[in-house]
């Protein structure tokens, strides 16, 4: 992943982020424990760690083949949408919000100062709500329903995201 592709993706998330908000979109309110969102979310969370794991060079899995940890780990991420689906969909957010970070920090390494906003970003937004998330999922259902129970928080909040969308979709154009 190139900088700006980075850039590209965190204002796609961001922009996304700032109108669900801006728009008091109902799928904030019933996302938590969404059936849908649960499976659609998991899925990809599986594949794409599925997909780093049998692509990081020279893997220290303890002396232990590729192949089998991943059916194990693969397993148990669809095992996860069977057993335990209760706030999956959040937990499935905060590890693609974790996944979206590391892909733009290694984007990012060594780029100054073309790339402080997107570790500003990456480590301000997707790394602190995502391990937050992921590990609480009930602190992402107080933190919905306080932004959304004022139409002042909604705007401050929702044009906060769409604002830092539009600074990295800006800085993306801005790259060699």
């Amino acid at each position: 992943m190139t900088l700006a592709q980075a850039y590209y993706a965190l204002a796609a998330v961001f922009l996304l982020a700032g109108y669900l908000v801006l728009a008091d979109a109902p799928a904030l309110r019933t996302f938590r424990r969404s059936n849908k969102a649960t499976l659609v979310l998991t899925l990809l969370a599986v594949a794409w760690f599925g997909w780093w794991l049998q692509n990081i060079p020279e893997a220290d899995l303890a002396g232990l083949s590729r192949l089998p940890v991943q059916v194990v780990f693969i397993g148990a991420g669809l095992a996860a949408i069977l057993y335990m689906p209760d706030f999956l969909a959040v937990r499935s957010l905060g590890v693609l919000m974790l996944f979206l970070a590391r892909h733009a920090l290694d984007a990012g390494y060594r780029q100054l100062p073309q790339s402080l906003l997107d570790a500003s970003a990456s480590y301000g937004v997707l790394v602190l709500f995502g391990f937050w998330w992921a590990c609480s999922p009930p602190v992402f259902n107080r933190q919905c329903d306080w932004v959304l129970a004022t139409s002042g928080r909604r705007r401050a909040v929702g044009g906060l995201l769409a604002l830092l969308g539009l600074a990295c979709a800006g800085q993306s154009l801005r790259l060699p």
